[in-house]
């Protein structure tokens, strides 16, 4: 006889539940609300943000876009450009992520290119008007290193210029997961750079969106490839 699955009318088991919440917990408090700030206080920050870009702290709104596997690095840029909303989706991390980096005043609108798209659009050209954004143009799911349509799309919306911020780091842990995650290690160096812009004009056509888009990304991957090199990231 088969034994009897504790599956709550197709809910995961009891057990299951139990240790997902706790990893959820963890990760918000302990990682995002003690760890994470240790570490980005040990960390040897090296901020390249141009004198056109610094002005527009004071007067403009921007798109920043940056590469799903360094939005860490959002966290080293906020205090230079705030207010900022940052789209995260509504898969799986998204509410620990959602959550950690509210702790360092960064709010956020949820939805992707794959669940809740749409909605998330109109709640990012609401916010333009008062905040920058920041995109990761391959996220959620990737391929890595490959914009999708999204950051252009907004971009021609809200009528405002994307800028990339990327980052590179002389020792770092890297994770298994599709983006091929990194983690600055405690007192490791960090330099960033913050490179634009790309300008899309309002209510933009589909073949003008897409020469945004391939820019975009053409433009992310040189920087971020030549900061690579020059810290000896191996990515």
């Amino acid at each position: 006889m088969a034994a009897v699955q504790d599956t709550e009318g197709g809910r995961p088991p009891r057990r299951k539940r139990w240790k997902r919440h706790l990893l959820e917990w963890f990760a918000i408090h302990v990682f995002g609300g003690f760890i994470l700030p240790l570490l980005i206080r040990s960390w040897r920050v090296e901020l390249d943000l141009p004198g056109h870009l610094q002005r527009l702290r004071e007067s403009g709104k921007v798109i920043l876009a940056f590469w799903h596997n360094r939005q860490i690095g959002l966290l080293g840029v906020a205090d230079e450009l705030q207010p900022v909303q940052v789209l995260i989706s509504r898969h799986g991390d998204g509410e620990i992520i959602a959550r950690i980096v509210e702790r360092f005043g960064i709010g956020s609108v949820r939805g992707s290119s794959t669940r809740g798209g749409k909605a998330a659009v109109r709640q990012l050209v609401t916010a333009s008007r008062e905040s920058h954004l920041a995109i990761t143009p391959d996220g959620p799911l990737g391929p890595r290193y490959q914009a999708k349509q999204g950051v252009a799309l907004v971009a021609a919306l809200t009528g405002l210029p994307v800028v990339w911020v990327t980052w590179s780091t002389d020792r770092a842990w890297q994770f298994k997961s599709w983006d091929r995650f990194i983690l600055p290690k405690p007192f490791a160096r960090m330099l960033y750079r913050v490179e634009g812009f790309v300008e899309i004009p309002r209510n933009a056509d589909a073949e003008a969106i897409e020469a945004g888009r391939l820019e975009i990304e053409n433009r992310m991957n040189t920087l971020t490839a030549a900061l690579d090199r020059e810290m000896g990231l191996q990515d």
